[in-house]
């Protein structure tokens, strides 16, 4: 069964991006997926042909493209050390996106600041809110950068310019709220997107543009459009195959490293893809990533499995694609506060996640003693095997 998207407007100034629940579609491999997309806007780009054979549909090239089977590779380099108490405040090393080899803690950008120095000291990076369209986030800059509120923290924005433009211009509703005139992402979603391609591309290349700008070459991790897998197992009139959601990644990806050469790409990851995503990441250049995360829905800190709901674990999807997992605790319904997840506070977990491949976690609405609580933890946690 899949996981119903609590999704909703996230505090820190984040769009609401709505739940999904998907019925039916097949899944990567042939299985039939049951449902259970969270909308956060999925989105899969549709543009050009790509190097490796699979011409998308479009029109824009996407240099590097993926073919079917692509590339995975092992993300990140070991490094010795245990964890650092303390916040994330150093220039991390050529090459790096976190300053410290250790289990890493955030939260969104304005409960970072309203928690003051006691939270942001125990911080390594934080969330802004979601990348809805044409630049727009030069406050993340005046932010992580040098005399900042969170300088020294590493900014963590998720993408979500392709829903949210065939959303708006096609008025279409996310996938579990009825009402809009041009119906909802799960049937019409791929369409529009091929349909508005050179428009979300165009968006893409000016973030990367603004960014670049603005951001002085510090680190910057892009989470890309979760719930991609929406696009091909969500009942699309037009649906994508892998080979096509592949290669139209690759396109996005590669208009927003245009400008921005040194930034950290993560995959999303869809607890309800069977087999861990076996037969659907093998359709990505998963060299193009660092990271694999999830977002939006909620994920559980003490079980194997990132949704008791779902078959799919922690340790399964890292294995499948070779990458450290960057997790969040979530919304509620609506975006309203899910609260602090206190599950993602007991050391004993974090450790089990940690040899399942989490290297850290988004706590979205944690109480005003996080700081303290991050701080009595930290010295019991495990040093992750991969430190980027």
């Amino acid at each position: 069964m899949g996981g119903s998207g609590t999704g909703g407007g996230a505090m820190g100034g984040t769009t609401a991006r709505g739940g999904m629940t998907a019925t039916g579609g097949t899944a990567a491999g042939g299985t039939t997926a049951m449902g259970g997309a969270t909308s956060k806007g999925g989105m899969t780009a549709t543009g050009g042909a790509a190097a490796g054979g699979m011409t998308a549909k479009g029109g824009t090239t996407a240099t590097g493209g993926a073919a079917a089977g692509g590339t995975t590779a092992k993300g990140g380099t070991t490094s010795a050390g245990g964890s650092a108490s303390g916040g994330s405040t150093s220039t991390p090393s050529a090459g790096k996106v976190f300053s410290q080899c250790r289990f890493h803690f955030g939260t969104i950008d304005s409960i970072a600041k309203n928690g003051g120095a006691s939270l942001i000291s125990q911080l390594d990076f934080f969330t802004p809110g979601w990348m809805m369209g044409t630049f727009n986030q030069g406050y993340v800059c005046t932010e992580a950068n040098s005399g900042g509120a969170l300088a020294g923290l590493v900014p963590v924005d998720v993408t979500y310019i392709a829903a949210n433009e065939v959303k708006n211009a096609h008025k279409l509703c996310d996938c579990n709220v009825s009402g809009c005139s041009g119906g909802n992402l799960c049937n019409y979603g791929a369409q529009y997107i091929t349909q508005d391609w050179s428009t979300i591309l165009s968006q893409y290349t000016s973030n990367s543009t603004g960014f670049a700008a603005c951001l002085g070459g510090r680190p910057i991790i892009f989470e890309m459009e979760p719930d991609w897998y929406q696009y091909y197992a969500g009942g699309q009139t037009q649906a994508w195959t892998p080979a096509q959601a592949g290669t139209n990644m690759t396109a996005l990806v590669n208009a927003l490293k245009g400008s921005l050469p040194n930034a950290a790409f993560s995959m999303d990851i869809s607890p309800w893809i069977p087999n861990n995503g076996s037969a659907w990441y093998t359709n990505f250049n998963m060299g193009l990533f660092t990271f694999i995360s999830t977002s939006g829905g909620g994920t559980d800190a003490n079980n194997t499995k990132i949704r008791s709901s779902n078959a799919m674990t922690w340790a399964g999807v890292h294995g499948v694609t070779g990458k450290p997992i960057l997790a969040d605790t979530g919304y509620g319904a609506a975006g309203a506060s899910a609260g602090e997840d206190p599950n993602w506070n007991v050391a004993a977990n974090i450790n089990a996640r940690i040899a399942d491949g989490v290297i850290s976690i988004s706590q979205y609405n944690p109480g005003g003693s996080w700081g303290n609580t991050i701080s009595s933890i930290r010295g019991q946690l495990s040093t992750p095997s991969v430190c980027p």
